[in-house]
């Protein structure tokens, strides 16, 4: 039996006739769910309260702050934690993302997977870093997976921070940030509380995520924008005030800026600070090589960070794709025998570029082991191409026709 990886509505792992999905998208399977967190894109399986999840309590209780309903099924988790299903395990690691997100180890008799789901790996001022776990296949997310995302240190954020607000407060506005409620928004109180005196006031979604991180131990120091305090607060325009990315604040004296990864690439045309609950490029390549796996699946990607996985490829060395319905496994993707020759075959030609150049068949064997081929496979496609007239056979090596 075979490990195998692959996207189903969610990133289903299986082994033989057994799986486990993690963070479906979609109810249309029979497998045990696993949620890494509580973000609304990973977190679709708690709309289905028929299903059994498997997920942290503070998961299950910021979505209950978020207003989400009928939250049935949840089999708690934590860090730590090891959970087995007929031939797997599945072990539970500090993803440093947000309250309660974790990564998702899971282990076969034929390798592991390790899901990292969203991830941040350095110290933020709420969250511990990301916890580095050596596996045979890594899924990784890829939000910020493009050289052009280097975030700052977030110390030098946090004055830059202070500073804006300092100054925008005096000439009477009210420094307003547009941000998640979740992470983001409890980060940006944190910078007040540790670098300021200026209270903070939060809309109604981020006061009720801020009293559940009180509730888990954060010493978090804002009022909700509803409360006397609040509004006396926003009339004198004495304070900071976080209100969610998609809200239109009614107050007319107010300066907004974002607080968001995204800020890396705004250039100057709005107000906006490069601070995420996200891992930059750097931290994504740094985990990978700190967890050492022998094949990457990329997902959450989109158009700036598509070529994650030749990132990886070339600058670490291993086999890297994106998340795909095909299916993967420590070897590469699964295919027939005829696919893969030809799959095999187009990279030969790819990499035999010089012509009249000969490339010694041990290098080839080896330059194709790295891009998922076994040498069998390699050594059949080189067969293959000079049967067809495409490459040409010497005592020096292969060249092209």
């Amino acid at each position: 039996m075979e490990l195998k990886v692959r996207q189903l509505g969610g990133i289903l792992v299986e082994y033989g006739d057994q799986g486990v999905m993690l963070d479906p998208t979609r109810n249309s399977h029979s497998f045990p769910t696993f949620v890494s967190h509580a973000h609304a894109d990973h977190a679709s399986a708690f709309k289905h309260p028929e299903r059994e999840k498997y997920a942290t309590q503070e998961t299950y209780d910021l979505l209950e702050a978020m207003g989400w309903k009928r939250l049935d099924g949840l089999n708690k988790v934590e860090v730590g934690d090891t959970v087995k299903i007929d031939d797997f395990e599945v072990k539970v690691h500090n993803s440093g993302h947000v309250l309660g997100s974790v990564q998702f180890e899971v282990i076969t008799p034929e390798g592991s997977v390790l899901y990292t789901g969203d991830l941040c790996t350095e110290n933020t001022f709420t969250m511990e870093p990301a916890t580095p776990v050596k596996c045979d296949m890594m899924v990784i997310e890829t939000t910020f997976g493009s050289p052009m995302f280097q975030f700052p240190k977030r110390e030098d954020v946090a004055v830059e921070v202070y500073q804006w607000s300092v100054n925008t407060v005096l000439q009477g506005r009210i420094p307003t940030f547009k941000t998640d409620s979740i992470g983001n928004a409890q980060e940006v109180i944190s910078i007040f509380n540790q670098f300021t005196n200026l209270p903070v006031v939060t809309a109604k979604s981020a006061t009720r995520v801020t009293d559940l991180y009180r509730k888990y131990g954060y010493n978090l120091d804002s009022v909700d924008a509803a409360s006397d305090e609040g509004k006396n607060l926003l009339d004198s325009g004495k304070c900071a005030l976080i209100t969610p990315k998609g809200s239109k604040p009614k107050h007319d004296n107010l300066d907004i800026a974002l607080a968001s990864g995204w800020a890396t690439i705004m250039g100057r045309k709005r107000i906006a600070f490069p601070l995420s609950d996200h891992a930059d490029y750097k931290g994504l390549m740094s985990h990978i090589r700190k967890c050492k796996p022998k094949r990457v699946i990329t997902f959450h990607g989109g158009n700036f960070t598509k070529d994650f996985h030749n990132h990886v490829r070339k600058r670490l060395g291993i086999p890297a794709s994106p998340l795909t319905s095909r299916i993967e496994t420590i070897n590469g993707p699964k295919m027939s025998n005829e696919i893969r020759i030809r799959a095999c075959s187009k990279q030969i030609i790819n990499t035999v570029k010089i012509p009249g150049f000969f490339y010694q068949q041990t290098w080839l064997v080896n330059e194709m082991t790295r891009r998922g081929f076994s040498p069998s496979e390699t050594e059949n496609s080189i067969g293959f191409l000079i049967e067809r007239g495409i490459l040409k056979n010497s005592p020096d090596g292969v060249c092209l026709t």
